[in-house]
């Protein structure tokens, strides 16, 4: 059939007309769009057999002011096309005589396709570019094999790369690097229920690769930090099998920050990732505005963080192996003074306040010379319960391969990380602490037929920890409030130190009290089938079923404590015993547990008609959720989710894109009336790059396009409440009503919780604006979003009901609102010259939150919380420090012994005397306001060397109890931070001291909340640095292995803060948490 492209146009008789230059820039688009183009900037009509032109052939070209011959050339070189100008006609045809006549050699080529950081990149598409229905692709090592001619070009594509055309040239090792290019027009990035071309998507999102990923740390969330923009991150422990970061999109947009967690999917079903194996992942997506996150409607609204586990590849078995081994250290620990100056400090606190003397020098002598340990202690609590090294190790092996009807994947998985806790070795048991997991990840595709797929997949794990009876909290709680000279943890003879009403001393507790085991799993199970109706049209079906289980073996006592009251005439220590103990461990046992039943149901449909690509989904989810373990009635009843997803776009010659979605959910939470919500968004792209009056910049800015969506998204979880239209009672004799003259009390039933029949969802109206952009021939690329939510109808407890109304508890009620906006920017950079490579990246992201409204009751405007952050502190202003004693007669009257050194406070409301009513907003709050990263990646030849660095600022910490402020409970608790010679002192009236002037009873206010005590706690941190040397194949072919690789890693080296004493993640307070870890690691991966 003879076809034709063109539009009818006047003729002319001056062929100069047709003979205008062409200026084109075209990516992997057909050769049917690129003549098209050719015929709009020309008179040129194309005419040619349906046989004779592949008209589906991907073509990337880039011509300025070119003649029609010139462009023609390009355009047909490699090819066996033949054209020829006749007039306004070019006539396309084939050279048949030309191949015929001189036969060429077969020759077969085989190479390695490697990123820029080296790797190898699995299944990347090679075709003939003359003969594109014929090519391969690269196996799990990145090689591949082919049969050329050897005059021929291959084109190199793949997924989120940039592709490129390689010259055959005789060669018959032909290997390629390839960059990224994350706006490629054919790539495909993950969407809510499906995946979508890049170019079409209009909700803001990002991905992180899966290499980023593969750090070596116990629980996933542990590496996100700094990874992209709009994720914050904050890590408060470290403490093995309690690890989990916490994750917030955006900031916090509510006012339960316990209710901002993103909702997480794990290959399309809600579930936790924190114990995912990062080699197991294919892909991590985060989805942030309403067009990305409307359509899971109720549980949208904090985000959505998607992870799709890796999936089969047709071929041979294919096996891939990681090990790693490092050693781990506390990024910082509390570095308390010793109990010399601790004694010296105590006088001087004591002696301040008129007290006498609490220490004479010669016990401060002999504590500062060591002269007598047990006598007279001097004791660094931290040192004696943390080691300074500990260690973790990893390992993964996977295979993968399959056949035209299945592919497979299996991974199998184990990590083990010891704690930080020292081996006291005061038992017969270990109370040390260790956290051991297995993994497994099973994928199974099948194609029983060509029109359907079947998907089964099975992943879990079995975790093993061990810890000591006594928490975490009340171990370091210990170490804060346990003077350095108030005990000897441990005796020559073995007998615990604790002194008289035998306090536990933190030693003790950490390996005299007991045990505790614990045994985690989960299993994951999921069905999924997928069949093609008609072309574009397609149903599909999934079942999951998921079930969790968790016990705890806990083993207890109370050991004997001693306190050495001196020596006898022989030198051998005196004891008083101080508690007596229990000779056998005590048992308890508790268990937790859910099952967890997933149902979908989905209709899609996409289809291309000319210029116009039109999309839809309709989609049916269902969800239930039952505690195993459940102890009462409420917690026995199954939670449920149930609701309707769609989606439907469009999209004009990839330059307009419009997309509508929307979730339509119910909740438990919400009387019938209100029980189910609907939740739109729409949003509009234009890819200004791709219009005929943009082609004279495409030089400069090879690919723009901007983005708009607003969307309305819920949220119904409630903190502590379910069925929040229904009252709670209570039938006990602990609460009576009284009648009569005389009063009579009569016992009765009692409402806890008053209905709330009117309470609904929590409503969040989400806007973005955003702008993508390619520059420097597509090696630099840019993403930018501006964004504002308005959250309303927050579920709050009311508290401006008056307690004579005569309830035990204030009803709920949507009265909350809040406001959150921000803006967002990534950019990277990537680019090779032979055998170097270089890649850079960054990002930025700010948001600040204010209450709108709320139900709090307040005596003063400025002690309101509207108006504020969500996580608003309220404080004291603190002036700096009182100079002299007429000074405080002329101020404000303060509670206690006010002196010189003490804090002077501002009078806020004017009434001459400081309180409470004078504490107003301090502060930006413990979450961070900014957070950014920035790294970079350099390769040459097989060496590798990459950094990534992370940051936050508008971030600070308050300042209190034991161990930190000074004498705060007496001068028997509390111990003192190393920096306590940076005080206030007659000698020494600085203002800029850390501490105001030392007190030991008689206590004034130096210690209330104020911005005394606030302290910026913005950070750098080297998040992640790695050096890798790939060895060469000539090396490994003999043993049969590929793409081995070393390496050596490191995480949390370098942290740059003003802040110096704890971490800087740990929050406020006083940072008596297990410390977050660092560590460096070697490892090696290797595929065969």
């Amino acid at each position: 059939m003879l076809a034709t492209i063109g539009f009818i146009r006047p003729v002319s008789a001056q062929t100069a007309e047709a003979a205008k230059t062409i200026t084109l820039n075209v990516q992997n688009r057909p050769i049917k769009e690129v003549l098209t183009l050719i015929e709009r900037q020309s008179d040129y009509i194309f005419v040619y057999y349906d046989n004779i032109l592949d008209i589906h052939r991907k073509v990337t070209l880039k011509v300025t002011n070119q003649p029609i011959s010139a462009v023609l050339k390009q355009l047909f070189a490699g090819t066996d096309n033949t054209w020829k100008l006749s007039g306004r006609q070019i006539v396309i045809g084939r050279s048949v005589t030309a191949a015929a006549a001189t036969p060429r050699k077969i020759t077969r080529i085989t190479g390695v396709v490697r990123d820029q950081n080296n790797d190898p990149l699995i299944g990347v598409t090679i075709r003939i570019k003359a003969r594109p229905n014929i090519g391969t692709a690269t196996d799990i090592n990145g090689k591949y094999l082919l049969d050329v001619y050897p005059d021929e070009v291959l084109e190199f594509s793949y997924v989120g790369y940039k592709s490129q055309d390689v010259s055959v040239a005789g060669q018959e090792i032909v290997d390629v690097v390839m960059l990224q290019n994350d706006a490629i027009l054919d790539a495909v990035e993950v969407v809510g229920y499906g995946v979508q071309k890049k170019i079409s998507v209009i909700g803001s999102q990002q991905t992180i690769a899966t290499k980023e990923l593969k750090v070596p740390v116990a629980n996933l969330t542990q590496g996100l930090a700094g990874r992209v923009s709009g994720l914050v991150s904050v890590q408060r422990t470290s403490e093995p099998g309690f690890d989990d970061a916490n994750i917030y999109i955006r900031g916090i947009s509510t006012l339960t920050a316990s209710m901002s967690a993103p909702l997480t999917l794990v290959d399309g079903v809600p579930r936790s990732f924190s114990n995912v194996d990062p080699e197991d992942i294919e892909s991590f997506s985060i989805l942030k505005d309403a067009s990305a996150t409307a359509v899971y409607g109720v549980r949208g609204a904090n985000g959505v963080i998607i992870i799709n586990t890796k999936s089969g590849l047709k071929g041979r078995p294919k096996f891939s192996v990681r090990y790693t081994e490092g050693l781990t250290k506390p990024t910082k620990i509390t570095d308390f003074a010793d109990g010399a100056t601790y004694m010296e400090m105590s006088n001087e606190a004591s002696l301040t306040r008129g007290g006498g003397k609490l220490y004479s020098q010669e016990i401060i002598d002999k504590t500062r010379r060591g002269e007598d340990p047990y006598l007279y202690p001097d004791v660094d609590w931290m040192k004696q319960i943390l080691r300074n090294f500990s260690r973790n190790r990893s390992a993964n092996v996977n295979v993968q391969g399959g056949s035209d009807k299945a592919v497979y994947y299996i991974g199998l998985a184990y990590y083990d990380e010891n704690g930080m806790y020292k081996d006291t070795k005061l038992a017969d048991y270990n109370s040390n602490t260790f956290y051991r997991r297995y993994n497994v990840t099973s994928n199974l595709t099948l194609n029983p037929f060509r029109t359907t797929e079947i998907k089964l997949g099975i992943q879990g794990y079995l975790a093993n920890a061990n810890y000591p009876a006594s928490s975490q909290a009340s171990i370091f709680e210990s170490a804060y409030f346990t003077p350095p000279t108030y005990i000897a943890p441990l005796y020559p003879d073995g007998k615990l130190g604790a002194f008289s009403g035998g306090d536990i001393n933190p030693v003790a507790q950490l390996g005299a009290t007991g045990y505790a085991n614990q045994w985690r799993s989960q299993v994951y199970s999921n069905l999924r089938i997928t069949q093609q109706i008609y072309k574009g049209l397609s149903v599909s079906g999934m079942f999951s079923f998921d079930t969790y289980n968790y016990t705890s073996n806990r083993f207890t006592k109370t050991p004997n404590t001693y306190h050495a009251t001196g020596r006898d005439a022989n030198g051998n220590l005196l004891y008083e015993q101080t508690r007596q103990g229990t000779e056998n461990l005590a048992y308890s046992l508790s268990a937790k547990g859910n099952r967890a039943i997933y149902l979908e149901a989905a209709v899609n449909y996409r289809n291309t008609f000319g210029r116009h690509t039109v999309s839809g989904m309709m989609l049916f989810n269902q969800s239930d959720e039952i505690n195993t373990k459940a102890t009462n009635v409420e917690e026995a009843l199954p939670y449920r989710f149930r609701g309707l997803a769609g989606r439907f776009t469009y999209s004009f010659d990839d330059r307009y894109f419009g997309e509508f979605n929307f979730g339509y959910n119910g909740s438990e939470n919400f009387a019938p009336k209100n029980r189910y919500g609907f939740f739109p968004s729409v949003g509009l792209g234009w890819v200004i790059s791709n219009e005929p009056f943009f082609r004279g910049a495409t030089e400069v800015i090879q690919y723009l396009k901007l983005r708009g969506t607003w969307g309305r998204v819920g949220n119904s979880q409630i903190s502590g409440r379910r069925f929040a239209y229904l009252a709670t009672v209570k039938d006990t004799n602990d609460t009576s009503y009284q009648f009569g003259k005389n009063m009579d009390q009569t016992y009765g039933t009692t409402a806890i919780d008053e209905y709330a029949v009117d309470v609904t969802w929590e409503i969040a109206d989400k806007t973005n604006i955003g702008l993508d952009m390619r520059l420097l021939n597509n090696k630099f690329n840019l993403q930018f979003d501006a964004f504002k939510e308005s959250r309303k109808g927050i579920y709050l407890r009311r508290t401006s009901i008056p307690s004579y109304f005569g309830m035990i508890n204030n009803p709920y009620g949507n009265i909350g609102k809040v406001e959150n906006k921000g803006i967002e920017m990534s950019v990277s950079y990537a680019n090779s010259w032979r055998d170097w490579s270089l890649s850079v990246m960054g990002n930025y992201s700010f948001n600040r939150n204010k209450v709108l409204e709320d139900d709090s009751t307040v005596a003063y405007p400025w002690q309101k919380t509207i108006g504020n952050k969500v996580d608003q502190r309220f404080g004291l202003i603190a002036l700096g420090l009182f100079e002299s004693p007429e000074e405080i007669a002329a101020a404000p009257v303060q509670v206690g012994d006010t002196r010189p050194g003490d804090i002077r406070y501002k009078d806020i409301n004017g009434d001459g005397k400081i309180d409470e009513y004078d504490k107003v907003p301090i502060g930006w709050g413990s979450v961070p306001e900014i957070v950014y990263g920035f790294g970079f990646s350099v390769g040459w030849k097989g060496l590798s060397l990459s950094a990534m660095f992370q940051g936050a600022a508008h971030v600070d910490a308050i300042l209190s109890g034991e161990g930190v402020l000074p004498f705060a409970q007496g001068s028997s608790r509390g111990n003192l931070q190393s920096n306590i010679t940076d005080r206030w002192t007659e000698a020494n009236p600085r203002q800029d001291v850390f501490y105001p002037r030392l007190s030991i009873g008689n206590m004034n206010m130096n210690y209330e909340a104020s911005t005394w005590w606030l302290k910026n706690t913005s950070y750098l941190r080297l998040k992640n640095i790695e050096l890798s040397y790939t060895l060469p194949d000539r090396w490994m072919k003999r043993i049969h292995i590929n793409n081995a690789r070393i390496f050596i890693q490191g995480v949390n080296l370098l942290t740059f803060s003003k802040f110096k004493l704890w971490d800087v993640e740990l929050g406020d307070g006083r940072g008596a948490k297990y410390p977050n870890i660092g560590s460096v690691s070697l490892g090696i991966n290797f595929n065969f």
